[in-house]
């Protein structure tokens, strides 16, 4: 049998297991993309399970560009945490340099690990990072003449047919695309509120066009903790199936260990699932513990489905295994996922 067909059979297999099983996953809240596919509808399930058990799942960020990338699962063993998270961007690069993770990270799913993913998309105008906010005339996404809506559409296009091999593999993916929208360090940070929301609906239609309907859609919100960040309750899309807030504390401007829970209960009254999308420390020499996470979100009486901690990076320390007592604070929450009550 060659690998290529080997592969064929494999996905087969893994999607009709999935679509098996979806038979006895019934969300409480059904996803919002009316043509969900099995894997989809059991992660909406699984989701909603860890609510009712008033349980937190325990996500860790992977830098799939790096052909080191599990090594901060490695770090964990024989803990492991209930979801893992990537970017797609990153995937697109080591697709493109021939080190192609989306076996390892189905490996990952099919052994009931869920998947979350980002996309720092480059800037449509200048063709820079996520970063570069030299081009913001992001009403040109919504523009067909504009030499920016070719740009990003065909990018996204990219990313749609590399999210379609997770489909074939009879895996699901939570999606937060141009997360912390409301900030001023992304190029799309700033975008009117009507405007952000355009785009994020032509994204979901874009994405049932081209026949991907494995994902639920996750809205990752800035909070408010400076009056140049937009209030996110008015860029929250009409349609999502996780609202969440990226929030970390700068350790080096404060010495009492917490976690921001700024606009969290303001965008939870409006959210059919509420989660710390992003969480940990800015700046950590490692002494930051996870604890505070746990403390934090028992103490102010929330319930997020789950809290993904990024991995070490240029601005500190911030993967679980890395930080103070974290491989002690994941033993705590069984199969990844922390009591709450």
């Amino acid at each position: 049998m060659s690998l290529a067909l080997g592969l064929i059979l494999l996905a087969s297999t893994a999607a009709a297991c999935s679509t098996e099983a979806s038979a006895g996953c019934t969300p409480t809240i059904a996803p919002v993309d009316g043509q969900a596919d099995a894997a989809a509808v059991c992660v909406a399930a699984e989701l909603d399970s860890w609510l009712a058990d008033r349980q937190m799942g325990v996500g860790q960020q992977l830098n799939v560009s790096s052909t080191a990338f599990e090594d901060p699962l490695k770090a964990l063993a024989p803990q492991r945490p209930a979801l893992v998270g990537f970017d797609l961007a990153e995937l697109r690069d080591a697709i493109a340099q021939g080190n192609d993770p989306t076996d390892a990270l189905v490996a990952l799913a099919q052994q009931g690990t869920l998947l979350t993913a980002t996309w720092h998309a480059r800037n449509p105008g200048t063709g820079g990072e996520a970063g570069d906010r030299s081009w913001t005339r992001v009403a040109d996404l919504l523009d067909p003449t504009t030499s920016a809506y070719a740009s990003f559409w065909s990018s996204w296009d990219e990313q749609l047919a590399n999210l379609k091999g997770f489909q074939d593999a009879g895996v699901a993916v939570i999606l937060s695309p141009l997360h912390e929208a409301g900030g001023d360090w992304f190029w799309w940070g700033g975008m009117d509120p009507a405007t952000y929301r355009a785009v994020w609906e032509r994204m979901q239609q874009r994405a049932a066009e081209a026949g991907v309907h494995n994902l639920l859609w996750a809205f990752a919100a800035a909070p408010r903790t400076r009056t140049e960040i937009i209030d996110p309750l008015r860029l929250l899309p009409s349609t999502v199936d996780v609202v969440g807030i990226d929030t970390y504390q700068d350790t080096r401007a404060s010495r009492s260990p917490s976690v921001d829970l700024t606009d969290y209960n303001r965008l939870a009254a409006q959210a059919p699932r509420m989660a710390l999308t992003e969480v940990g420390p800015h700046g950590s020499d490692g002494s930051w513990t996870p604890s505070v996470i746990t403390r934090t979100v028992r103490a102010a009486g929330v319930r997020p489905v789950y809290a993904r901690l990024w991995f070490d990076d240029d601005d500190g320390r911030k993967a679980i295994a890395s930080l103070k007592e974290g491989r002690q604070w994941l033993a705590g929450c069984p199969q990844g996922r922390c009591p709450l009550s």
